[in-house]
């Protein structure tokens, strides 16, 4: 009976504004945000003023101040190169820290070029985490020159040399100055043509490839992993040490500037070791070039094929996260033959260690330890054997999952980053950046490690402002550059996969030292 009464209230009211000669107009909003501007037509709108409206590109929007491109869009467009708008957010990337109440003229932007999606995420997704906590531990701990504070781009490559250069195309069109990344070789290249032009400055947590310190740009590439020189010479050294010395070793090597470069590296070293016609090899391409899976199978069923026919004591794979598949497809052809050969050692290169764990768990618990007494990896020096356990623990707080062995790499870089930027009054460019850094690579100057505290920032920065350079040791080890090629020397760690007490659960282990001045091999 009360909802009648109301709706005839209604009815009469909206009868005597007609009788009165007026009329109502309904102007609703068509959207709050992008998401309501989805259509069957899949035309692409955004949301402007509560219209769903095609977008204007912010490139063809000139500006004098960040506050002309937050107006005509939000405050993740910001005024940059040529006096044009540029996006931070973008569908490759991501304006992820933004301190609050900051202005924009506050802030200095971090960008980084990482995996987050596809095949190479698995190696990605653990530095650009690091990224993240390096961000946040540097804005809760200081301040830049003039209480700036640090904004974060994070963009994702997907592992492909095109989308990473053109993730660094829209990050040095906004005017970001430091990168942290790529994270694979094979990008790296590409990337440095981009950066280098437009002055700013590259530093990969991972990217190890021996070519890229011989780049011509202009001191703008650096990096925190180290320099595949040095693991090629380990691999050779560690297949010489093994007992008894194998006879026959095949190599699958990914077709790209790093597998191509480690083989290019190894083979040399090989024939002072094993006999004449000892080392095979066989290029496989990279697992994300394959359109079909039919087409994988085809082609690394082959690779594999030629390797189990040159009955192998050792398999090196010089490659990444495909690694995982060569491994057990030889399994498979080793466990269906008849009569079996003895199983080969398999020894994996830096990219792939990673996968180590998930190769054993691909195999079934019977043969899990059968496989990890036959299963190592070689990868460059990266954990701190001070500073890593601290990190991991906070880490692991901070994103609820391990963070694996590159991690501390990517820290390193960004925090490397960040404190260049402490160095100088002012905004800088990659020229600026670079020579910062050789301020915080001072062998003679004030030793500062990155401890649990974050106090080692504002130490850090102190030392800069009083004039001083610093020796850093980080969360990966000892931060001392070539100054002249970016690179940082680096020994090798040698890893097992054992299983977890009580259990079959597969974990990496550190259990041996390689000393590039020696050239030798240790057990940890």
């Amino acid at each position: 009976m009360l909802a009648s009464r109301r709706l005839a209230s209604i009815t009469a009211g909206l009868g005597l504004l007609t009788s009165l000669g007026c009329s109502v107009v309904l102007d609703f909003p068509q959207c709050v945000e992008d998401v309501d501007c989805t259509n069957t037509q899949g035309v692409e709108l955004v949301c402007r003023d509560g219209q769903c409206v095609e977008p204007i590109p912010p490139s063809t929007v000139a500006c004098t101040a960040d506050a002309d491109c937050a107006a005509a869009f939000d405050d993740t467009v910001i005024c940059g190169v040529g006096g044009v708008c540029a996006a931070l957010t973008t569908a490759r990337c991501e304006l992820i820290v933004r301190p609050e109440g900051v202005d924009s003229s506050g802030l200095v932007y971090l960008g980084s070029i990482l995996p987050r999606t596809g095949t190479y995420a698995v190696l990605g997704e653990p530095m650009h985490d690091a990224v993240q906590l390096a961000v946040e531990d540097f804005n809760s701990a200081t301040t830049l020159a003039g209480g700036r504070k640090v904004a974060w781009v994070g963009c994702d490559s997907q592992g492909d040399p095109a989308e990473a250069a053109a993730a660094a195309r829209e990050l040095v069109a906004a005017g970001v100055t430091a990168i942290v990344g790529p994270g694979l070789s094979a990008e790296t290249i590409d990337v440095a043509n981009v950066t280098a032009a437009a002055n700013a400055l590259l530093m990969s947590p991972s990217a190890s490839a021996q070519v890229l310190a011989q780049l011509n740009d202009q001191d703008l590439v650096w990096r925190t992993t180290g320099n595949d020189g040095t693991q090629a010479a380990g691999i050779a050294a560690r297949i010489a040490s093994l007992d008894p010395v194998p006879q026959r070793v095949f190599a699958l090597v990914k077709n790209d500037l790093y597998g191509e470069g480690l083989i290019d590296g190894l083979s040399p070293r090989l024939a002072d070791v094993l006999p004449t016609n000892g080392l095979g090899t066989a290029l496989y391409s990279p697992i994300e070039s394959f359109d079909t899976s039919e087409a994988l199978l085809a082609e690394y069923g082959a690779r594999v094929a030629l390797a189990f026919d040159r009955e192998p004591d050792v398999i090196v794979v010089l490659g990444s996260v495909e690694a995982r598949e060569l491994v057990l497809f030889y399994l498979e052809a080793w466990a269906g033959a008849d009569p079996r050969p003895p199983l080969p050692r398999f020894i994996v290169s830096s990219e792939a260690v990673p996968m180590l764990e998930g190769i054993v768990e691909g195999v079934s618990d019977n043969f899990k330890p059968t496989l990890m007494a036959s299963l190592e990896g070689v990868s460059h020096d990266a954990l701190d054997p001070d500073n890593y356990e601290p990190f991991e623990v906070r880490y692991s707080i901070r994103f609820d999952r391990d963070a694996g062995i590159n991690a501390g790499l990517a820290y390193d870089a960004a925090m490397m980053l960040l404190l260049a930027h402490g160095a100088s009054s002012g905004p800088s460019g990659g020229a600026e950046l670079a020579a910062a850094l050789g301020r915080l690579a001072d062998p003679a100057g004030v030793s500062i490690t990155f401890d649990e505290g974050l106090g080692f920032i504002r130490t850090v920065l102190e030392a800069l402002q009083a004039g001083d350079s610093v020796h850093l040791q980080g969360i990966s080890g000892t931060l001392d550059f070539d100054l002249g090629s970016g690179d940082l020397p680096r020994d090798l760690t040698g890893w097992n996969v054992e299983a977890v007490s009580g259990t079959t659960r597969p974990i990496l282990r550190a259990r041996r030292h390689y000393d590039r001045a020696a050239g030798t091999w240790a057990d940890l």
